[in-house]
């Protein structure tokens, strides 16, 4: 295994380097499957880094399914290949905008329904609303064919007229609105919940009957609170990870959203 210079580059953190070093050593066959890491005091020499980012990269190969680790046995090479996985990291609105353009939505239904009172209330709805609501199952573009979410996409009747344009399901229907409407996304909004994945969605993601998944509803709102778009995903846990990053702010600064007084 060779030192490698982008340990002296700001662009990763240390421990990200160590990982995506050990992780192509394992693909291009340097680390065979079922061979066993070096300790992690021979990887803090090799690296020249601190117990803390070789334990965090090892995690890392750890939740990628690349690496094994038990007491007493060390860590070992299970898999030359990362499971499917999608990680959507968020600094932004502008990454909740790209997710939508690094996968792909297909459509396998199309109803008009009225909003129950649960769906209502998140919502921020009226219960008894009608909404147009589209049913589809989105698939990492890179990924190898695995599902990473069923979705439920509603939208208000009042701009069901952007459905029959021929961009749906390649460009975000907010994105949509804004462009054949002229009404613009002033903020996003999400909720996360842990659930298990329902029968019905567990046939169409291919993975076990109530099995462990993420439930993330976004509201895509305009000026005043408009509602322009909601969404209902449920994700396999084991194929989607969500991270946020938070940039913490200097002493003074107004927190995101708020104005200052004039």
């Amino acid at each position: 295994m060779s030192k490698t210079s982008t340990l002296l580059s700001d662009a990763l953190p240390r421990w990200a380097v160590v990982a995506q070093q050990l992780a192509a050593d394992i693909a291009e066959g340097r680390l065979k499957v079922g061979e066993t890491l070096p300790s992690e005091l021979e990887l803090c020499r090799t690296f020249n880094v601190s117990r803390g980012p070789v334990r965090q990269a090892l995690r890392r190969l750890r939740d990628l399914g690349l690496v094994s680790g038990s007491k007493g046995r060390g860590t070992e090479v299970i898999s030359d290949r990362p499971r499917s996985e999608y990680e959507m990291v968020l600094r932004s609105t502008a990454d909740v905008m790209g997710y939508a353009e690094r996968t792909e939505l297909s459509f396998h239904g199309q109803d008009r329904v009225k909003l129950e009172d649960g769906l209502a209330e998140e919502f921020g709805a009226d219960a008894g609303v009608e909404f147009i609501r589209l049913r589809g199952v989105r698939r990492a573009a890179s990924a190898r064919g695995e599902a990473l979410a069923c979705s439920s996409i509603y939208v208000p009747l009042l701009f069901a007229t952007v459905l029959q344009r021929p961009e749906l399901g390649q460009v975000p229907i907010y994105r949509l609105i804004d462009q054949e409407l002229g009404v613009r996304l002033d903020e996003i909004r999400q909720h996360v919940t842990a659930v298990t994945v329902s029968d019905e969605d567990a046939a169409l993601l291919g993975v076990p009957p109530r099995s462990p998944g993420l439930r993330i509803v976004r509201l895509f709102l305009g000026a005043e609170g408009q509602l322009l778009e909601a969404t209902v995903n449920i994700h396999p846990a084991e194929r989607f990870r969500y991270s946020i990053r938070l940039v913490a702010m200097e002493q003074g600064d107004a927190a995101p959203g708020s104005r200052a007084a004039g």
